[in-house]
Order: C-alpha cells, then structure tokens, then sequence
C-alpha cells in the first residue's frame, strides 16, 4: 500500500523540525525535458533531512509509469545528482503536454513520497508545460514567515529560459516576464490609481505561513500599468485601497511581454471616480425603476458650464441616449426626467448608468436598474 507523506526523512528528523520549524526544501531542484524519452532531473538532499547514501530502493513515478533507480548510485548530501533515463532500470517516459514527477522510497511494502511536481496547462497546475528549450526549476527566495517572526528560505515552481542542468541548485536565470495594459471602465473611460497586484501568495512553511509580496504597479492617468512577475500561474488582482475589484489567473511567459485590459464594472469603483466628484451628488429616483426616473444633480457654487448633458448607456457601454439639462436657472440642484426609452424604444430591464457631463467633461456617474 502506498502512503503519501510530505517527506519520509521528515519523519526521521521530527526531534529537530520541532525544536527549528524550517520547512524541508525539495530534492527535484531543476527539471529538464528534450522528448519524452530523453530528460534530465536535478536533484539535490539535504543532509539536514536526508541521511541516505544511495538510491537503492528509490523510484520515480510518473503518469507513464514507474522505473526503479539503478543500484549502486551513490548521494553526496548537499550535491547535485542528475538523473536521466539512463539512471533507471526500465524505460520512463514524461510527456510535455502534462505531467508529475514523483520521487519515491519503498520500505518493506510500504512506498513513501519523498518530492514531487507537476506541470501542465490547467488551471490546477502551478506552472504550465515547458516549451523547447526550457527547464523548471524550484527557485529558492526568502519570505516572511507569521510563525517564527522572521525571514526564511522558500521554493516556487518557474520556468527558466537558460537550463543550468547540473548547477546552481535551485536558481533560475531568465525566469521573469512583463504584464502590462489598461483598465477602463464600462463607457470604456481609462481609470487612474487603480493597484495591479498579485498581492499575496501564502505557502505553509512548517506549522506556519509565509508570505511573499510580488511586485506591483498603479495605473496612471491614461489607465496603464506596467508590472514584472515570476514565470508561471498568476493570480493577477485589481484594487482600490479599501477593496478589491477583479482578480483572474495568467500564465507567465519568462523574458516575455503580455498585454491585458480589464474593463471594471462602474459601481464597483465608484469610490475612486466618486471621490473626484462628490460635490455633484448624481443619484435617481426611483431606483430600482419599472421605467420612468428623476435624474437629479448639483452643482457646486463655483462651477460655470455651457452644455450640461445626462447621457445613459448600456451594461456593455453603449450610449442609449442624451437627456440635455436647462441650467439657465442658475440654481444649485437640477433634475431631469429619463422616460425609460432609448429614443422611441422601451429599453429591457436590466443594469444601465448614466453621466453627467459639462461642457464636453464626464464629472460624475452612476448606476440605475431597471426592472420590468
């Protein structure tokens, strides 16, 4: 019967993990696929936590199958060893397109995981498949750790442009890529100050959770971003600074350029383009409506305009209408009748928002329902 644990050597050392709760690193450091029969596999034990000397009784297990090391090869603890086909008694294949890769110990009947990956395009895998020509590698970089109050050493999965096959455990060269784009809103209006982030990915390390901060951006007045991230699976998240707005999964290319534009529903960050234009106090009455509604706005003291326009749109950001405002009054609040039509057509229920816009100028804007 097959037992899956963390680490057989773990177990061994449970006296010291106690007493220094640091996370075991991983033996697979860096793999490298030519074919399916053709592949090299980094390893590399720590002596901390692994004590054996040979790979007698080790085997590796994947969706092909399951070949037994050779007898006979021999560890140096805290030293790279590289497998290859070679290094195993039957043939083992490891598909491009999707796999794991198990290193695993047999003691008496019982067969122990020691390491493991795994790759593929799904969104359950960390890193996606490599292309020619690149590795994996389980690239090591300190994080803060909430149970020991300190930084430590930890592993993510990237994908690396330059192999180091037999080298350099543990590090990658050429691994990062670029996400870069716009954030609009649904009238397709660029928004400013909106943070780009993957902001927190948590690992457990021991009995505790580390926390590592990739890097970020904030969209400028043009509603681009620029940001840098580490190869592999991204949760990519938009926010303001009180809530978060969007988040979606990416696949990060090393040494690459990828362009995204997140269009943000206007209700949702309409504590960034409400802040700006408070003083207009945009709002409707009824809402929800059945069809007809009360526009009603106004304006600051200090404010002198022209052409005053309430101008409606679709969920999709499609203008529906212009409702013109007579301000020749020259009062403070306004208020303009929308009859639920776009022109001679009743609109169907759903969600809609109207601007306010003077002299050419969106100012302030807002959400209405309609249901029928």
């Amino acid at each position: 019967m097959k037992k899956i644990i963390i680490s057989l050597m773990f177990l061994f050392s449970i006296g010291i993990i106690k007493a220094n709760p640091i996370t075991p690193p991983p033996i697979i450091s860096e793999f490298y696929l030519v074919n399916d029969s053709i592949w090299y596999l980094e390893l590399c034990f720590n002596p901390t936590f692994n004590y054996d000397t040979i790979l007698d009784g080790y085997q590796i297990t994947t969706s092909f199958g399951t070949a037994l090391f050779k007898n006979g090869i021999h560890i140096t603890q805290g030293s790279i060893i590289v497998i290859t086909q070679d290094s195993l008694q039957t043939l083992l294949k490891i598909f491009r397109t999707g796999d794991f890769i198990n290193i695993e110990k047999t003691i008496f009947s019982d067969t122990y995981l020691i390491d493991g990956i795994s790759f593929g395009s799904n969104l359950t895998y960390s890193i996606s498949s490599p292309i020619a020509g690149q590795s994996i590698v389980n690239q090591t970089y300190s994080c803060w750790s909430f149970m020991l109050g300190q930084f430590e050493t930890n592993y993510r999965l990237v994908k690396e442009n330059i192999p180091s096959i037999g080298i350099n455990a543990h590090q990658a060269t050429d691994f990062m890529g670029t996400c870069k784009g716009k954030v609009f809103d649904l009238m397709h209006n660029p928004i400013s100050g909106i943070l780009i982030s993957n902001n927190h990915d948590f690992y457990y390390a021991g009995m505790g959770a580390c926390e590592i901060e990739f890097d970020h951006g904030v969209t400028d007045t043009s509603g681009k971003f620029n940001v840098y991230l580490k190869s592999g699976k991204q949760l990519i998240q938009l926010f303001t600074t009180s809530s978060l707005l969007l988040d979606t999964i990416v696949f990060i290319e090393p040494d690459s350029l990828n362009y995204y534009e997140f269009t943000l529903d206007t209700l949702l960050n309409r504590v960034v383009l409400m802040s700006i234009n408070q003083n207009f106090s945009l709002s409707c009455f009824p809402n929800p409506s059945n069809g007809k509604t009360a526009i009603s706005f106004e304006l600051p003291d200090n404010t002198h305009n022209s052409n005053t326009l309430i101008k409606i749109y679709n969920s999709t950001g499609e203008m529906i209408r212009i409702l013109p405002v007579d301000i020749s009054g020259k009062q403070n609040k306004y208020s303009v009748e929308w009859d639920g039509k776009c022109y001679n057509k009743t609109v169907a229920s759903g969600v809609y928002y109207y601007n306010l816009e003077l002299d050419g100028k969106k100012v302030a804007t807002n959400k209405l329902i309609i249901t029928k």
